[in-house]
């Protein structure tokens, strides 16, 4: 069905002398924007999540770049360039009760994921001339206490003035962890002048580690005035990072957009729902297929600075959450060099 998807669109892709620069990206999620769905602050579940991303200019460590290009498969990609970048990160799961010393039983466990990793996005064409993004990422890191997660929550609540969570005591043990994402973007749109105002762009991905083994798949729709010419923004948790921009027509100064779309996956194991790899620990029972609806708006300057607000309505994560849907938002900033 994909496939045919992309066959049926006729695109022209971006020049190959239209580079990328570096970029750095910091993004924060939180379900303290719950608000924004008309509901009150969740504080539960996935609570909080805070990603620094560095994306290097091709020309930068290209003897490490090169070594990516040679030892990972094409998959019918013409290469253009390819980037290598470093992520550092740490998201924060709590149950919904955040008052009870004693586990919670039926709800997700306290735990936190702490963790830095190395990034490899590779950029060309595919069959249709299809402008087309390969990234992977690998993350390192460590589950439990040694997280911080629980220092940074009880920090949180202490300058917000919220009563500090309870239950911490009873989080993950301590884990090694690493996760080994793969995502493949397409950007469609039917010639390059109607892709200044819209665009299509699915993808699809999956993960290995004990930290997250699952397949996803998505679609987002933009529309706006000047899009930027990048694959679109992306969850912390996702399969790939929010991705450095190539630069537009030096006259256009400004890109105003908003966005909607959805992804779903299946996910196969998460430490934050079955518990310890090798020791024991609070679980509960994973609900699959799980689906994302998300949305939400994205303006840049001059090139250089773009701001986004993403945000994600989650369905159950488990057969026993309680509260329902999840929701949280997503703020992201960039902020490009070299272009």
């Amino acid at each position: 069905m994909c496939a045919i998807l992309l066959a049926g669109l006729a695109v022209t892709a971006r020049a190959a002398d239209a580079q990328r620069g570096s970029a750095l990206i910091v993004t924060e999620e939180n379900d303290a924007f719950a608000s924004l769905f008309g509901k009150d602050n969740q504080d539960r579940h996935y609570t909080q999540g805070l990603k620094f991303t560095y994306i290097a200019d091709e020309k930068d460590f290209t003897w490490l770049s090169s070594r990516f290009t040679r030892w990972t498969p094409k998959f019918g990609l013409k290469n253009e360039s390819s980037n290598v970048g470093f992520t550092f990160g740490q998201n924060v799961y709590t149950p919904l009760d955040k008052t009870s010393i004693a586990p919670v039983p039926n709800d997700r466990p306290y735990a936190g994921w702490l963790y830095g990793g190395v990034v490899f996005q590779r950029r060309g064409t595919t069959f249709n001339n299809i402008e087309t993004l390969d990234n992977y990422e690998l993350d390192l890191g460590v589950v439990g206490p040694a997280s911080l997660a629980a220092e940074s929550q009880r920090q949180w609540h202490r300058w917000t003035q919220v009563n500090l969570p309870a239950g911490w005591e009873n989080q993950l043990k301590n884990e090694p962890g690493f996760e080994l994402k793969y995502a493949r973007y397409w950007r469609l749109t039917p010639n390059e002048k109607v892709g200044r105002y819209f665009d299509f762009i699915p993808h699809v991905g999956c993960s290995l580690g004990n930290i997250n083994t699952l397949a996803n798949m998505g679609v987002l729709f933009r529309l706006g005035y000047n899009l930027p010419q990048d694959f679109g923004p992306a969850n912390n948790d996702g399969t790939a990072p929010t991705i450095a921009a190539r630069r537009n027509d030096k006259t256009d100064w400004l890109s105003v957009y908003v966005y909607g779309g959805g992804e779903g996956r299946v996910v196969g194991h998460s430490i934050f729902l079955d518990g310890n790899t090798f020791a024991d620990s609070q679980s509960v029972h994973k609900s699959n297929p799980v689906g994302d609806i998300v949305f939400g708006f994205g303006i840049a300057a001059w090139q250089h600075v773009e701001l986004n607000f993403t945000g994600v309505m989650r369905s159950n994560q488990f057969s026993t959450q309680p509260g329902g849907t999840d929701c949280f938002g997503s703020i992201t900033l960039k902020a490009i060099f070299g272009i």
